[in-house]
């Protein structure tokens, strides 16, 4: 089960890390939506759209990577520990380009980064002993 169909996950990470993960599933969907064909892409949403994603996965790092901890093994990082890393990498030093630049760009960034939100719901809300999930 994941947090987007877990209640309890829903209220623990609002309560926890005032975060609505309606809203993070919202801003996920939107972000992987196909557009219609011959649509343009709005710099403004785009650079919105962004911003959002980044501080949903700010806010949800610590907690993935704590559930991440609990369950990890010695074999190795494995696929989620290399997920957690890429994020952090992203957040830290490889930002969405510049909408007003290059719309396209920053639309594929968000599509990566909505992913990685998913991700990062996943590991909170399928770890039994995170401190997130009640």
């Amino acid at each position: 089960m994941n947090a987007t169909n877990n209640p309890s996950a829903h209220a623990a990470l609002a309560a926890r890390g005032g975060l609505d993960v309606d809203r993070v599933r919202q801003a996920i969907e939107a972000a992987l939506a196909p557009l219609p064909v011959g649509a343009r892409l709005d710099p403004a949403v785009v650079t919105a759209t962004a911003q959002r994603l980044a501080e949903y996965a700010q806010v949800l790092l610590p907690y993935a990577a704590a559930a991440y901890d609990s369950r990890r093994t010695s074999r190795g990082p494995g696929l989620a520990g290399h997920g957690l890393t890429h994020v952090r990498y992203r957040l830290t030093h490889a930002g969405c380009p510049d909408a007003g630049t290059d719309v396209d760009a920053a639309h594929v960034w968000c599509q990566e980064m909505a992913r990685s939100c998913q991700m990062l719901l996943g590991l909170v809300s399928d770890n039994p002993q995170s401190e997130v999930v009640t």
